[in-house]
């Protein structure tokens, strides 16, 4: 069995490689005796006074439990910090403040002598420190006096808390344009002037992050050296760094950053760097880790993906935020979206939804069939993206126009956007087009060219700054055609709209995106944005889900005389095998397609554009009508089954209908989800006395009431396929969303069994006739 001798061989050659001479005593000494016992090593500063002592036992041991054994040593030599290891585990102590925690590796001689320096230095215990340094009610920051919000206050003091309860990691969730940064930098410079900590690492897994950080560093943060590290850059100077992931992670160990080089560690956008290889480059600091992140809370978007769960829970489990017999996560300080817009801190917003046939129903092109998802990868269509660019200046040129309003539309791909950018500058209005060219001091011909343009991380040969930067800070281009770029990590009051032409299933872009327009913008009186959603995303993850309800297009090139259909009509359950993709991106010019639009309307998600969540809305609408039962008598005599006058009902509407929860039927039908409903029957529901049915019961019901209908017409077999897809459409119901239903359903099982799409269009006599039945069908079930 390995001895502790053999633990002390790979000890020896880790203490070398941390920077340790062992074989210098004045240094580093083994079996120092106390009056308590011998100490395995002794590690010294400079001055050869004891800073650590190290107690080594065998590979089998925990050292952990030599605590009590090494804590003695430490006390009688004066040594601020203990290392407990086996070769293998090794745990560090500052035996004066917490326990014991992992560590991967040791500390090397110059950063464990400033650290106990740093001690030394502090001016007290660290209560006493902290209290020495107040949180700065005002700050200055680009040449402006800030005033601290109320919300960054509450975040910086539950952070010297979870610091003085002996908390070494910490999670801010702070939604998107509450100003995540300053907080931190707030942050920093209080704790460095408290001598908390000494060296600051910042990282983020984007260039464009890590120089907004830095820029903001520079100015408030100016007093101390900063360092900017990307593309590979080497340097260890700077008291605090910031860097990019993958920059610093090719610079730990031997001649880089050690274990201990960094007393506080701060990731930006942490959500996405915890799950992937990156985790080992936050678990090499031994530091005090701080993540930032605007992941949205299940409570406010509905979550889509489980792989998103999966990496929200290993972001609260890194931070030691997960509860595991809850199964919940709560970070040290949270600020939710709702609360910025209820306290005037964020906009608040309005979404445009518009849906086109051919975005939602697909085509047929060149016997190849497009579904919902190809549009921007695979195929595009002029006319598709003719018709939304003219109905997002349609609605635009209706609203006041005091200046140009900065827009940003979210790209599918290169190629999409390339046509966006030209579409947008060829179809910009003549009156729009003069009249920005008089807001904006430009001529009438630079504005049509300059409009909009595109941006990617390829524009201006690879360097996107100066494009982005004419976005900023020039009046134009006006829109920002976007592919991956300006989704997350870019920051502009400005930002008016969003236009939303690239589907997601993940909350956390969605929130991402979202994000770009919830800065308010004093200077041009901002206080609201709107989302233009063209292709639903927000249903996916705040509203009622939106059924498609009429049979897919089919887009034919001009002289060709096939009239099939098919395709699998957008989202919904995996659909067979798709043909190869096409080698090039296809663009089915202008005129050789027809598109239309099956749906537009502006939706007021919840008090002023807020979108709230369908739980806490029935939730809040329960406990409504339970206090109103026992305080309100119209209440109390509706449930008795007593007439209620037309007067009473609305002065019972009015009542209801307050800002916070908007409590009316057009809100409650969306919130339960239901076609219809009276607020008598939501007050039944309520409490208890009427069941609303759910969306596979009125779906049965309408189904066997049409199959009723028609029996005296139908056909034995025309029955049994009936009743076969009723029973496929109510089990698709439980999986998900109801989608269109189109002839191709015939060409899965369990039809194929009876013969297929074939026997069906023989069945119901040939393939119009097929395609009335679903139509007819279709229509009932999306009324359900």
């Amino acid at each position: 069995m390995p001895n502790e001798a053999q633990t002390r061989i790979v000890i020896n050659r880790l203490l070398s490689e941390a920077g340790w001479d062992i074989e210098n005593p004045t240094r580093v000494t083994v079996e120092e005796s106390t009056t308590d016992g011998r100490a395995d090593y002794v590690l010294k500063n400079q001055r050869s006074q004891p800073i650590c002592v190290l107690e080594a036992k065998r590979f089998s041991i925990d050292p952990y439990g030599a605590k009590a054994q090494a804590m003695a040593y430490a006390r009688r030599l004066a040594a601020p910090f203990v290392i407990l290891s086996n070769g293998n585990d090794h745990y560090f102590w500052e035996i004066d403040h917490g326990d014991a925690r992992p560590v991967v590796g040791m500390p090397g001689p110059v950063d464990l002598e400033r650290r106990a320096n740093l001690r030394l230095h502090r001016g007290g215990d660290l209560r006493t420190s902290l209290m020495a340094i107040p949180i700065p009610l005002s700050f200055r920051s680009q040449g402006d006096e800030c005033q601290t919000r109320s919300y960054q206050i509450r975040c910086l003091e539950k952070a010297d808390e979870a610091l003085l309860a002996g908390r070494r990691r910490m999670l801010f969730e702070m939604a998107t344009g509450t100003g995540k940064t300053m907080t931190v930098a707030l942050l920093i410079k209080r704790w460095l002037q408290a001598g908390v900590v000494s060296r600051v690492l910042f990282l983020a897994d984007r260039i464009e992050l890590a120089r907004q950080a830095f820029e903001d560093f520079a100015d408030y943060l100016r007093d101390y050296p900063i360092s900017l590290l990307f593309n590979g850059k080497r340097s260890i100077e700077g008291q605090i760094v910031v860097g990019t992931l993958d920059t610093i992670a090719s610079q730990l160990g031997s001649g880089g950053f050690g274990h201990a080089h960094f007393d506080l560690v701060i990731t930006d956008e942490c959500h996405r760097s915890i799950y992937n290889t990156h985790r080992a480059t936050l678990g090499h600091f031994d530091a005090i880790h701080i993540g930032l992140t605007a992941t949205p809370n299940p409570g406010e978007l509905r979550w889509v993906s489980h792989h998103e769960r999966r990496l929200v829970r290993s972001t609260y489990m890194f931070y030691d935020c997960w509860n595991s017999a809850t199964e919940e996560g709560k970070p040290t300080f949270a600020y939710t979206l709702r609360e910025g817009i209820s306290e005037k801190f964020l906009a608040d917003y309005r979404i445009y939804l518009a849906e086109t046939r051919l975005t939602f129903e697909g085509i047929e092109w060149d016997d190849e069939q497009y579904g919902f998802s190809a549009w921007g990868k695979q195929i595009e269509s002029e006319d598709r993206l003719k018709l939304i660019i003219d109905e997002y200046f349609r609605v635009e040129e209706e609203r006041p126009q005091p200046h140009p309003r900065k827009t940003i539309v979210f790209s599918v791909s290169d190629p999409q956007a390339d046509i966006l950018t030209r579409l947008f500058n060829k179809l910009l209005p003549e009156e729009a087009c003069l009249r920005i060219a008089a807001q904006a001091n430009r001529s009438p011909g630079e504005v049509r060219q300059r409009f909009a343009e595109k941006i990617t991380c390829y524009s201006n040969n690879s360097n996107p700054k100066p494009v982005i930067d004419a976005f900023k800070f020039d009046p134009l281009p006006v829109i920002a055609v976007s592919v991956d770029m300006l989704d997350t990590g870019f920051n502009h009051k400005e930002v008016e709209n969003l236009v939303m032409l690239r589907p997601t299933a993940s909350a956390l872009k969605y929130a991402q995106m979202r994000g770009r327009g919830s800065r308010l913008c004093p200077r041009i009186g901002k206080t609201s944005f709107l989302i233009y959603d063209f292709v639903n995303n927000h249903a996916r993850f705040n509203d009622p889900g939106q059924e498609y309800h009429r049979p897919r297009a089919v887009g034919r090139r001009p002289g060709e005389d096939d009239d099939d259909e098919g395709g699998n009509g957008g989202e919904g359950p995996p659909p067979p095998p798709p043909p190869p993709p096409p080698r090039e991106f296809i663009t089915v010019k202008e005129g050789e397609l027809q598109d239309e639009f099956r749906r537009r309307e502006m939706i007021l998600v919840g008090p002023e554009g807020l979108a709230i969540d369908r739980h806490d809305y029935q939730d809040r609408w329960r406990e409504r009508v339970v206090e109103l039962r026992e305080t309100d008598p119209v209440v109390a005599r509706i449930l008795a089954g007593e007439s209620v006058t037309d007067a009473e009902w609305d002065a019972l509407r009015s009542k209801l209908a307050s800002p916070e929860w908007y409590f009316d039927e057009p809100t409650l039908c969306k919130a339960f989800e239901q076609p219809s409903g009276t607020l008598d029957d939501f007050i039944r529901a309520a409490l208890g006395l009427l069941t609303l049915p759910t969306r596979e019961e009125r779906v049965e019901r309408a189904f066997n009431a049409w199959l009723a209908q028609h029996s005296d017409a139908e056909k034995p077999e025309q029955a049994r396929l009936l009743g076969l897809l009723k029973n496929v459409v109510l089990a698709s119901l439980k999986e998900t969303k109801y989608q269109t239903i189109d002839p191709t359903i015939f060409s899965k099982p369990p039809f194929t069994f009876l013969g297929g799409r074939v026997r069906a269009e023989t069945v119901f006599g040939g393939r119009d006739g097929l395609r009335d039945v679903l139509e007819e069908l279709n229509g009932i079930i999306h009324a359900a």
